[in-house]
C-alpha cells in the first residue's frame, strides 16, 4: 500500500485521488489523505476518493510516503517554506504545479529530496487526460514507476529526460484543450449563423469533435489520411478547408502553439 498525501484538494487533487481509489481494484493500493485550508475543499475531497483528511501540513507529511503538490503556483512559495522542515529522505514529491522547475524545487527543499514533476491536462478530470512526467537527478526507477501508476489512474502518461520540453508540452496538451474548447465555440456560432437551432448546434458540434478524436485514436490512420478520406474534390469539405486555408487557419494554430511554449518558458524562468 502506497499512502498519497495531497498539499491542496482542488479538481485535479480529487481526480487525481478518484482515479487510484478505482485503480486499486478491491486491493485498496492506494491510501488517499489531503490537506487544505479550505474546508469545503477537504469536503469535496473525501467524496471524491473516499479518502480522509488532516489540518496540517505537518501531519501530512508525517503519514505519507508520496506528497502531491496540487496548489496554484503563487501560493507554493509559502507551501514549500513550511514543507521544507518535515520532508524525509523517504519521501517522494510529486508537483503538478505550472511553470515550476525541478530546480525550484530543489532549491526549496533540499537537492537530496527525490522530485517528479508532471504535467497533467484538464481530461484528466474524466479520466482521459495525458499527463508527461520528468525526474528530478535524485529520484529513483521505482519513483518514475510509482509516478506513472499515479498518473495512468487518469489516462496516458509519457515520460520524458529533457525537462526543458515540458513548456512544448504545456502548449500541446496543457494549453490544447483551450484551443479546442476555442474552436468548438467558433463552430458552435458558425453552425447557427447557417440556420441551426442552439440546442441541435450543440449536440452535433460536440458530438462531432468526440467522435473524430476517437476515430482517429482507434482506427491507428493518421490525421492526414483521415483529413483526406473525408475530403471528396470539389465537395463541401474541400470548400471548408480551403476557406480555412485562406484565411491562414494552420499558421493560426502554430503561432498558439509558439507563443504558449514561449509563454511557458517565461514563467519557467521567473
Amino acid at each position: 500500500m502506497h499512502r498519497i498525501g495531497f498539499i491542496g484538494a482542488g479538481n485535479m487533487a480529487r481526480a487525481l485521488g478518484g482515479g487510484l481509489a478505482g485503480a486499486g481494484s478491491g486491493e485498496a493500493r492506494f491510501e488517499l489523505i489531503a490537506t487544505d485550508p479550505v474546508a469545503e475543499a477537504l469536503d469535496g475531497f473525501r467524496t471524491a476518493t473516499g479518502g480522509r483528511s488532516v489540518a496540517e501540513l505537518g501531519a501530512l507529511a508525517a503519514e505519507a510516503e508520496v506528497l502531491v503538490l496540487s496548489v496554484k503556483p503563487q501560493v507554493l512559495p509559502a507551501v514549500l517554506e513550511k514543507l521544507a522542515p518535515v520532508v524525509r529522505g523517504d519521501h517522494l514529491v510529486l508537483s503538478i504545479v505550472a511553470g515550476v522547475p525541478l530546480k525550484g524545487l530543489a532549491r526549496s527543499l533540499g537537492a537530496e529530496v527525490r522530485t517528479v514533476r508532471a504535467m497533467p491536462n484538464t481530461p484528466s478530470l474524466v479520466r482521459r487526460g495525458i499527463t508527461a512526467l520528468v525526474a528530478g537527478p535524485t529520484a529513483r526507477p521505482e519513483d518514475v514507476q510509482l509516478a506513472e501508476a499515479v498518473f495512468a489512474s487518469v489516462g496516458e502518461v509519457v515520460v520524458l529526460d529533457d525537462e526543458k520540453l515540458l513548456d512544448a508540452v504545456t502548449a500541446v496538451s496543457g494549453s490544447g484543450p483551450g484551443f479546442l474548447f476555442a474552436y468548438a465555440e467558433a463552430m458552435l456560432e458558425a453552425a447557427q449563423a447557417v440556420g441551426l437551432d442552439e440546442t441541435l448546434a450543440l449536440r452535433l458540434v460536440r458530438e462531432t469533435i468526440l467522435g473524430s478524436a476517437v476515430l482517429w485514436k482507434e482506427s491507428g490512420e493518421e490525421a492526414s489520411v483521415l483529413r483526406a478520406r473525408v475530403t471528396s474534390p470539389g465537395g463541401t469539405t474541400q470548400a471548408g478547408l480551403e476557406a480555412l486555408d485562406s484565411r491562414g487557419f494552420a499558421r493560426a494554430v502554430r503561432a498558439a502553439v509558439e507563443s504558449a511554449t514561449r509563454r511557458s518558458r517565461e514563467l519557467s524562468a521567473g
